[in-house]
């Protein structure tokens, strides 16, 4: 994941929505509600050692975390849906705490924004 990348990127997501501020909105509200569920079926997969789970479930967390622009959630969600079917565990555990991480953060920047 690119350090540079902003934790969140509203311009982003209001341009994949025409703009639509009430939209974005909605959508920041159902990731909020989701973003945890989302969470659980990573660290589930992680820990059955599933990699097409861990797959699966990183792919659903990325799309979620682009549409509100979520942006450091989405790459990192990337980067293990990506490496997830290689399963080097020790490096995919290391990842989904970083990916942990980055959740905080966007839950703390999408409440405030």
């Amino acid at each position: 994941m690119d350090p540079n990348l902003p934790v969140l990127n509203r311009e982003e997501a209001l341009g994949r929505l025409e703009g639509d501020v009430e939209l974005w909105g909605e959508i920041r509200d159902i990731w909020l509600e989701d973003v945890e569920s989302l969470m659980d079926g990573v660290d589930r997969a992680l820990g059955s050692k599933s990699p097409d789970g861990l797959r699966r479930a990183s792919h659903a967390l990325k799309g979620a975390s682009a549409n509100v622009g979520a942006v450091r959630v989405a790459a990192t969600a990337k980067t293990i849906e990506i490496n997830a079917l290689a399963s080097e565990w020790k490096a995919l555990t290391e990842s989904v705490e970083i990916l942990r991480n980055e959740v905080e953060q966007a839950k703390i920047q999408l409440k405030l924004a």
